[in-house]
């Protein structure tokens, strides 16, 4: 009876997961965009994401078994990845480790500008669905 209700719970949470975590802005990643009033600083914005393959390739071979991946990427006032860290952990350090050099390799941003207009260090959180990169990943 107990391994029922928990596999019924498993079921549940990886199907009605991908639901809850589809993206109303359209955004690749699922990122939240700010807006920004003219004269003030701007956050950190991705250019371009093109690690779908390779996050999928990786993900299989350390058997990462979630609906999502959510992460957060410092990056530098020249727009490079200089620190990755995976919000929510795994269990082994050395899984984190890989997708964060899939996550770090694979991003490409504009930096953040202060008030002045100069680029700064900034840091994008962001949410990845293993059921978004399969899509896109069939339609290619």
């Amino acid at each position: 009876m107990n391994r029922l209700l928990a596999l019924s719970a498993a079921t549940a949470a990886l199907t009605l997961t991908p639901a809850a975590l589809a993206k109303a802005d359209g955004d690749e990643t699922g990122a939240q965009a700010a807006s920004v009033a003219a004269g003030e600083a701007t956050p950190v914005r991705l250019k371009e994401w093109t690690g779908d393959w390779e996050l999928m390739k990786t993900s299989r071979r350390m058997r990462v078994w979630r609906s999502h991946l959510a992460y957060k990427l410092t990056v530098d006032a020249a727009g490079e990845v200089t620190d990755c860290e995976i919000t929510e952990e795994f269990r082994m350090r050395r899984v984190s480790d890989r997708l964060c050099d899939v996550l770090s390799e694979h991003h490409m941003f504009e930096p953040a500008h202060n008030a002045a207009g100069a680029p700064v260090e900034g840091s994008y959180v962001s949410r990845i669905s293993y059921m978004d990169v399969r899509n896109r990943l069939e339609g290619e």
